[in-house]
């Protein structure tokens, strides 16, 4: 099987959660930071939408027992990013594009475990393709946020930014 990369997310083999999380899989699950879990068995995957919380969940896991790399290579997780891939070595994984119920005009981005048989792609519970990030992604490096994009307000985990040029409001998920 495999799993849907959106934005950054961090991937961690299902028998480390097991067998190394403090807690096992009910306290993993019980303490995820957000409902963009989507689980095949062989990976999970928990999606972000800023570095920050990225490394704050990375940095959480690692409390709980996993672990992150080992001379560069990723061991228990590794942080995917929805555009470029695995952002370390990586033995377990593998990244690529697929067809989003085999139409070739609904690219996603996936993650898949070595080895696998399995081919379906698994997505969080209610995940809908024509309003996901695979559709409507917008990249901005923490170091180029242009001056127009303003924070305006924060509603339930939403960060609200107001782009003083255009008008248009844009939507950062934090945990």
């Amino acid at each position: 099987m495999a799993v849907l990369i959106e934005a950054i997310s961090v991937v961690i083999r299902c028998e480390a959660i097991a067998k190394k999380f403090f807690g096992g899989i009910e306290n993993f699950k019980a303490s995820l930071p957000n409902s963009t879990l989507c689980a095949d068995g062989e990976l999970a995957s928990v999606s972000f939408m800023t570095p920050v919380d990225v490394k704050n969940y990375v940095d959480y896991l690692v409390e709980q027992g996993l672990v992150f790399k080992e001379c560069d290579t990723a061991i228990d997780l590794v942080v995917v990013d929805q555009k470029r891939g695995v952002t370390s070595e990586c033995n377990w994984t593998i990244f690529g594009k697929a067809d989003w119920n085999n139409d070739p005009d609904c690219p996603i981005s996936v993650c898949q475990h070595v080895p696998s048989k399995i081919k379906h792609v698994v997505v969080p519970e209610g995940w809908n393709y024509v309003s996901s990030l695979s559709v409507s992604s917008y990249f901005v490096d923490q170091e180029n946020i242009p001056p127009s994009l303003k924070f305006v307000r924060r509603e339930g985990n939403l960060d609200v930014l107001h782009d003083e040029n255009t008008s248009q409001e844009f939507f950062v998920r934090r945990t």
